[in-house]
Order: C-alpha cells, then structure tokens, then sequence
C-alpha cells in the first residue's frame, strides 16, 4: 500500500491536484519510486472514499477546472502510523541478472554488452539523480524545514550511492565476463 501512503505524505505537505502529485513524484523520489499519472487518480478515488483525503473543485478561467485533494486528519493518523510501522526486508528482484544467470549459450562478447548497456543506462539513472538534487534543493528552499531537507537528503543520497555502487560492481566484474571459459556447444 505504498503509493497511497506516499500520496498523503505529499499532501501533507499541502493541497495538491493529481497532476500536481505527479510532477512531485517525478521531481522528488522518481529514484526510487514511480507512479503513473492513472495510478495516482486511482489511489486518490481510493482514498477519497476510504476518508483519507478530501477533494475540491476549483474553479479557473480559461482553464478546465481543477480537482484539489487535501489530507483529512484520518489521513494523517493513517500516515504516521505507517510511517513508524517497520516495513519488511523486500526479495531483490533483477531480471537482468535472470538474463546473467542463464546466459551460458551466448557468447563472452554479448555478456560484456549486457554490462556494458546497464552501466550506461544506470550513468543515465545517476544523473537524474543529480537533476533531483536540483529540485531537492529549490524545493527545500519553499518549504524552509532543514528537518525535511535532511529527511529528503537521506533519500536521494541512498539513490546515488545504489547506482554507483552498482556501476562499479559492474565495472569490476566486467573483465571477468570477457575472460569467461568458451562458449560450450549445446547438447544434441
């Protein structure tokens, strides 16, 4: 139950359309946690029905009006007990390393390109992380709380420090790829 209570950790912070809720999803904690547009008005209606947010419509000149959601005080009890609830330790789930592990009919030279391709992509990922410390920093400036500055400091930091961890992991494994035994013919 995640996103619902990501979403009412965002409107506690103050009222927020839908759209709103997305663009601070991919502005904030996209590094380790995304939410689709549909998603969201799902979990919103959800929400709304259990009694955990209250929403209004605004009306706007020249514009489709707009629907704000706000966070009711059983939404906060609701978010702060989960909040200090400890969550399980998640299984790693990797399908690229499902591609590793069964990869013995191909070749040394293919192996080395699937690294290859995931440190790239993961560089990628990397430096969104950097863009994110941009909106980090403008976005704790608004709220001027070094309290959630920290919080959110933590958060992004433990999202670079896993894609680099992870790139030099595959830096470092990547020349024992190439020096793999031969390839073995298949079995007839």
């Amino acid at each position: 139950m995640t996103l619902p209570h990501a979403i009412l950790g965002f409107l506690d912070y103050g009222p927020m359309s839908g759209y709103d809720l997305k663009k601070y999803f991919d502005q904030s904690v996209a590094h380790f946690w995304s939410a689709t547009q549909s998603h969201i008005y799902k979990a919103l209606e959800n929400l709304e029905q259990n009694g955990m947010v209250e929403s209004q419509v605004i009306q706007q000149e020249g514009k489709p009006n707009r629907k704000q959601y706000r966070i009711t005080d059983a939404g906060r009890a609701e978010l702060r007990r989960w909040v200090s609830t400890p969550l399980p330790v998640e299984a790693k789930r990797e399908a690229w390393l499902i591609q590793i592990f069964f990869a013995h009919n191909i070749t040394n030279a293919e192996i080395a390109s699937l690294f290859e391709n995931r440190i790239e992509r993961l560089r990628k990922s990397l430096s969104q992380c950097q863009l994110a410390q941009k909106s980090l920093d403008e976005n704790s400036k608004k709220v001027n709380s070094k309290r959630l500055e920290n919080l959110w400091q933590l958060t992004l930091d433990y999202g670079i420090n896993y894609f680099e961890n992870e790139i030099s992991w595959l830096e470092k494994t990547l020349p024992v790829v190439q020096e793999l035994p031969p390839l073995i013919s298949p079995k007839k």
